[in-house]
């Protein structure tokens, strides 16, 4: 059931906690948290969450700008926002350790919130993320930007349709665009827009250097046919990392979570069970 959480700055989140336990978590237990992609809902998570067994807890919430999570002018949003919108989110249900999954944008969120609070983090799995932005993704999310300014669902689906999704799933689907656009009710446009220029300034964080910190075992899923943010930017962070593996799902675009549902579903429940490297 979806609950909402006031952060230090006056912002609402959305959120859902689902755990067996009425009172604070013990040290011993580690919860599962999912971070979206940019234009995603947390309720896209739960098909892939199946797997997880029923005494772990497990934390979905939608970042400010996101969907019905606040997205006040006059306060700020940022990785860094995120990453403290997390982290009091976080002490407010009593979850002292976590493992992480996050996809595109969620994965970004994901390896700030690592390199600035550690402690929080038994493991991280991050989906089609990058830690940089170079000029052909940044061509591509500023026609994204248009797209979500029209605030029409078609020309919004329509702007970023083929980055996200690979050519053999757009062929595969009839009405695609429509579908997912017939999905948006309840879409915050404005946030998007906020939420892009967040994204833009990626750079400014130095997340390749930040990485090389991480001593938690990563697992990085990559997307064969990513036209937004291609397997090479999953090999750049694999390469800085200590402790990880990286694998890449044939036949997919950027929305692999989405295109390869089974595939995905399996990889986090093994990573939630006991992954280890």
């Amino acid at each position: 059931m979806k609950d909402e959480f006031l952060t230090s700055d006056g912002i609402k989140i959305e959120y859902e906690y689902n755990c067996q336990k009425n009172d604070d978590l013990d040290g011993e237990t580690v919860a599962i948290v999912f971070l979206n992609g940019i234009f995603m809902h947390y309720e896209s998570w739960k098909i892939l969450s199946k797997g997880i067994p029923q005494n772990i807890p497990v934390l979905f919430h939608n970042f400010r700008c996101q969907w019905g999570s606040g997205c006040a002018e006059d306060k700020e949003c940022s990785f860094e926002r995120h990453v403290e919108d997390l982290k009091e989110l976080l002490d407010y249900l009593g979850i002292k350790k976590a493992k992480f999954i996050g996809t595109s944008y969620g994965g970004e969120v994901g390896m700030l919130f690592g390199a600035t609070y550690p402690e929080y983090v038994e493991a991280m799995m991050i989906i089609t993320s990058t830690a940089r932005v170079d000029k052909v993704m940044e061509s591509k999310v500023l026609r994204w930007k248009d797209g979500a300014k029209s605030r029409n669902s078609e020309i919004f689906v329509n702007s970023w349709l083929t980055d996200v999704y690979s050519e053999g799933y757009i062929n595969s689907i009839n009405n695609l665009s429509q579908i997912i656009a017939s999905r948006l009710t309840g879409f915050n446009y404005e946030g998007a827009v906020r939420l892009l220029n967040v994204f833009l300034r990626l750079n400014d964080l130095n997340l390749l250097e930040k990485v090389k910190n991480f001593e938690f075992p990563v697992l990085i899923i990559s997307a064969e046919e990513d036209n937004i943010k291609p397997k090479k930017f999953s090999e750049e962070i694999y390469r800085q990392l200590k402790n990880a593996l990286h694998l890449t799902i044939p036949n997919s675009g950027h929305a692999v979570v989405v295109e390869k549902p089974k595939e995905i579903g399996y990889l986090i429940s093994t990573f939630v069970r006991n992954w280890k490297l």
